[in-house]
């Protein structure tokens, strides 16, 4: 490697992702001699990554350089590579998403991609994505963005809109579909199973799959033998917030559709309009549980005491590497090799009959010419009419929050099926509150 790599963490304090991005690059041999730089706006947070950074590369006897930066002009100025892992608000902003629409019956899972609450982050964060486009742009039109802040498609598409960097966004779902896959039929290795699958982040469908050569569906069916899939399934794949998924949702949907959905029921559950709308009895029934604030904040917490003890050397470094991808497809790049996974790219046909230029999640290929997604055809009714109305949701809220037209962003709540039960007078009013509650933020509409 003949020039330096220099490679940005943007929100690169956060205790939850950047300890396992830090060491998966640093396990990347290709990556030896980077210059890695911190950028969060709580600078303290940023200092101490920087710190847990350099002791990780000594302790791995390598020649990396982790520093912290207090301006983005500082930290983008000849950058490579950006990674994006930020949460504009934080948790006391998410707040709001959550408690506000449970005033109104809306029992929101995880808050993140659609509903109102994935509605009220999106538009919080497109403003500082905006900003941030155009100042890598700047300072590093060369550089390749990786982000990795939900909602996904929403704010990756304000990099496509406002700049001509080359980005890419980035969601580990199907890792849990593999890992799924791998128990139910005995697989030795994720290699073994090969899939098909298209449609929006948090929301794709899987259209064909194999499991060493064999037709998935068809193992399916025989691996089922008449019984529900989730009583077949015991999905015991843990997320970022410690809970798993009973799976009754991918199995409606499978008895429903004849195609899984991705497997993670409390994201998938907050596409559709009846899962969390009829209070806690409907959560029950289908065993999802909601990841509150407290809840947020004690993994948070957590997380911080688990890098103090890394810090002080009570607790051992990471010592392997996670499924996450941005260590990999940074090192596409520097060798020239392929590198094929999940990624949320613009439509350019790799989904037939979803609109053009959307954000839509498909396996695609990542190297120095940048990222081309791979083919994987039309979605088939009605997998379609579930997604369809979320992808146009999503450009909307993209286009409204760029041009601050605050009717088009209330009707794209007024789209979001989550918000079928209410009158038009109360969505207006729950997404006013939402809006006041982030004005901070949103200085693009008159609130």
């Amino acid at each position: 490697m003949n020039k330096q790599l220099k490679i940005v963490l943007v929100g690169g304090g956060s205790v939850q992702w950047s300890p396992t991005l830090i060491s998966d690059l640093l396990y990347t041999e290709k990556l030896e001699g980077c210059q890695y730089v911190i950028l969060d706006i709580d600078q303290p947070a940023g200092h101490d990554m920087a710190r847990f950074g350099n002791n990780l590369a000594r302790e791995r006897g390598l020649n990396c350089i982790f520093e912290a930066a207090a301006s983005q002009r500082e930290a983008f100025a000849g950058a490579d590579f950006i990674i994006i892992t930020i949460s504009t608000g934080g948790l006391d902003a998410m707040e709001y998403d959550l408690s506000i629409p449970e005033e109104y019956g809306i029992l929101q899972t995880v808050g993140d991609t659609v509903g109102p609450g994935g509605w009220a982050r999106g538009l919080r964060n497109i403003n500082v994505f905006s900003e941030m486009a155009e100042n890598i742009e700047k300072y590093a039109p060369k550089a390749v963005v990786l982000n990795y802040t939900n909602p996904m498609a929403t704010l990756t598409n304000v990099f496509y809109k406002n700049s001509n960097l080359r980005t890419v966004g980035l969601c580990h779902g199907l890792f849990e579909v593999y890992d799924l896959f791998q128990k139910l039929f005995g697989a030795d290795s994720e290699e073994q199973i090969k899939i098909r699958f298209a449609g929006a982040n948090h929301f794709f469908w899987i259209l064909d799959f194999q499991v060493n050569g064999r037709d998935g569906y068809q193992l399916l069916k025989e691996t089922l033998n008449g019984r529900r899939f989730d009583e077949v399934c015991k999905n015991d794949y843990i997320d970022e917030a410690g809970f798993g998924s009973a799976n009754r949702v991918a199995s409606e949907m499978l008895e429903v559709t004849g195609l899984l959905p991705y497997t993670g029921d409390r994201h998938t559950s907050e596409f559709f309009p009846h899962y969390l709308t009829a209070g806690g009895e409907r959560l029950r029934q289908y065993n999802l549980v909601r990841t509150s604030i407290s809840h947020r904040r004690k993994i948070k917490a957590d997380s911080r005491m688990a890098l103090e003890e890394y810090l002080n050397g009570t607790r051992p470094l990471p010592e392997k590497r996670s499924r996450e991808t941005a260590a990999n497809i940074i090192e596409s790049f520097i060798t020239g090799h392929d590198f094929i996974d999940v990624m949320n790219l613009p439509n350019r046909g790799q989904i037939g009959n979803l609109p053009p230029g959307s954000i839509v999640e498909t396996l695609g290929v990542a190297n120095p010419l940048g990222f081309t997604p791979l083919h994987a055809g039309d979605l088939p009714e009605p997998a379609l009419s579930m997604v369809l109305p979320h992808i146009a949701n999503q450009n909307l809220i993209v286009e409204a929050g760029l041009a601050g037209n605050l009717e088009q962003a209330l009707y794209a709540l007024y789209n979001d099926p989550l918000c079928r039960r209410l009158t038009y007078p109360e969505m207006k009013e729950m997404g006013m509150r939402l809006l006041k509650a982030h004005a901070q933020y949103l200085p693009q509409f008159s609130l």
